[in-house]
């Protein structure tokens, strides 16, 4: 049996703007300016709230798989009075890294998905607009295994994200660093790993004026996961380029959330000692759960649902890790 490193306490943290209260609304298709459209959900649908944000959906997914997880996110007084908070806890999620900021409100998103799966986010930050005048805790990310850096990327994040790198942890960012064109090629020289859509991919090569991707890895990463939804992903490194398929899944239901999930397995597997290619097809597993139900944390997979699916999919059998600290 494959044996988890324990010199690092937490196997997984996750760190982002992102900690907030999913609305998701069934509509007969995405508006156009100007238009107006039905909601087709029932009453109850309308004022159903589901628990969301990147770098929460990362830890959520982690913790399921069996992971140790810990937050960190700058967050609004409603993150404890709505139940966000007792929530995690359940889960026994390390929160010393989440900052709750009374008198303020945590972020809101409102997600509309047509039939065929397309989806419009229209999202209001909360506090964490300001987590600038915030600081990362250093304690969390200095014994973190693997540190997952979501958007927004920004000072609070690059400081999180050099932490874990100078304290040899492997830090993944995930998501569109052309948003932050101050910061995105500091972001690369801290990060292991680039995962990312080939839309921001392109968006990213052209902010950086590179001439392709591979010359990211003279910046600084040392692979990049791209994302292409329903048709898998591809994983490039100095030696190396691997398509990865996608899981089948029984049906399509609200695809948000599929890619944090997809990076939650991704990081639960690299702490678990996986490969870098076994660790995308355990993300692809789980990213498959996520879409068969609505709301991003609703269906995630145990570790041993999720290395059924591998198996089934890609016909290999991954060792299921257990602690040193525990009888092999």
């Amino acid at each position: 049996m494959m044996v988890i490193n324990q010199d690092k306490e937490i196997d997984v943290t996750a760190v982002g703007s992102w900690t907030n209260f999913d609305h998701v609304y069934r509509v007969e298709r995405i508006p156009k300016p100007g238009d107006t459209v039905l909601i087709s959900d029932s009453i109850h649908n309308i004022d159903e709230i589901y628990w969301g944000g990147c770098a929460p959906n990362n830890i959520v997914a982690s913790r399921k798989l069996g992971a140790t997880c810990a937050l960190i996110s700058v967050v609004g007084q409603d993150f404890s009075s709505r139940g966000y908070e007792a929530y995690l806890r359940d889960l026994e999620i390390d929160l010393r890294g989440t900052i709750i900021v009374n008198g303020e409100s945590s972020g809101h998103s409102f997600l509309f998905c047509d039939p065929n799966g397309d989806t419009v986010c229209i999202s209001y930050l909360g506090v964490a607009d300001k987590q600038d005048e915030f600081e990362p805790n250093h304690d969390v990310l200095s014994t973190s295994k693997i540190v997952i850096i979501n958007y927004r990327f920004d000072r609070f994040t690059l400081k999180a994200a050099q932490i874990a790198s100078n304290s040899s942890g492997r830090v993944i960012v995930s998501g569109a660093l052309d948003t932050a064109p101050e910061y995105a090629e500091e972001f690369i020289k801290s990060a292991e790993i680039l995962v990312c859509t080939e839309h921001e991919l392109f968006n990213l090569i052209n902010l950086i004026e590179l001439e392709e991707p591979s010359k990211l890895f003279e910046v600084g990463i040392n692979a990049l996961v791209i994302t292409k939804g329903k048709k898998g992903s591809v994983i490039r490194s100095k030696k190396l380029e691997r398509k990865i398929t996608s899981v089948s899944v029984t049906q399509v239901i609200d695809p948000v959330g599929a890619g944090d999930g997809f990076v939650g397995g991704l990081a639960t597997g690299l702490a678990f000692g996986y490969s870098l290619e076994d660790a995308v097809k355990l993300g692809s597993s789980v990213a498959s759960y996520v879409v068969e139900a609505i709301g991003c944390q609703t269906n995630l997979p145990s570790l041993n649902q999720a290395l059924k699916r591998v198996y089934e999919n890609y016909r290999i059998s991954l060792e299921f890790p257990i602690p040193t600290n525990q009888e092999q």
